[in-house]
């Protein structure tokens, strides 16, 4: 590998901390939306809470669709630590990528979705705006599948690489194991309004949301890790 092989990949990793970083300046300080708003808060009084920051709220689920669109930048820094024992045909890479292509694409739905409820507020029936909402929540954690489809191919990848100085440490492979398990909980918000499981909830939301950051802290940092023992190593055989 070469030098700027590996400047790239260093770069597409940390892209995974700048995620997070817009994740939690959109979502939380910006936007203002954690703590969530409770499913069974009337339509009046969501449609209030919107046009109470309502720039700020659209300013911050623009952050927060970037946040989402990264990831796949990401994704194949993590995937180019862990496809060299795939050399001739990489399915578990392309299985990472496809994932994370349709979980990226259904998360900035969800900001998509959430503009929309707060484009017309001032005079779109305030049950309209509510449905919306609906909408942009169930999007906004429903992608789990891709998700979890994508953290079940990275263990696989990562389990399966042999080598002496593996592209990421088996410990690795179990997070992203106990991760993809964890976010399904999400699919509980469709049956629930109330309690942990809705979509305020801690199994639902909080549990979630809370490994997800693990997870990304967690393969971020070994692969970066490994890329630079290998910029060592390449350096060592130049000289």
């Amino acid at each position: 590998m070469n030098a700027v092989d590996i400047r790239i990949q260093r770069l597409l990793l940390w892209t995974g901390p700048v995620t997070l970083v817009l994740f939690a300046f959109g979502f939380m300080f910006v936007a203002r939306y954690l703590p969530p708003p409770s499913p069974q808060l009337s339509p009046e009084d969501l449609a209030a809470r919107l046009q109470a920051n309502l720039i700020g709220f659209r300013i911050g689920m623009v952050i927060t669709m970037v946040g989402f669109a990264l990831l796949v930048t990401w994704a194949m820094g993590i995937a180019a630590r862990t496809h060299a024992p795939e050399a001739h045909l990489p399915v578990l890479t392309y299985i990472q990528l496809g994932s994370v292509a349709i979980g990226s694409l259904i998360g900035q739905g969800a900001c998509w979705i959430f503009q929309a409820a707060a484009y017309r507020l001032d005079d779109t029936d305030p049950y309209i705006v509510r449905a919306l909402h609906d909408l942009g929540w169930f999007t906004f954690l429903a992608p789990w599948p891709s998700f979890t489809v994508w953290c079940f191919a990275q263990a696989a990848a990562i389990f399966r690489d042999a080598r002496p100085e593996p592209g990421l440490p088996r410990w690795t492979g179990y997070l992203a194991v106990w991760t993809g398990l964890l976010f399904i909980p999400a699919c509980l918000i469709f049956f629930f309004k109330t309690g942990p499981m809705a979509w305020n909830g801690a199994i639902a939301f909080y549990i979630p949301v809370f490994i997800f950051f693990i997870w990304v802290v967690g393969l971020t940092v070994p692969a970066l890790r490994s890329l630079q023992r290998q910029t060592i190593d390449r350096d060592l055989v130049t000289v």
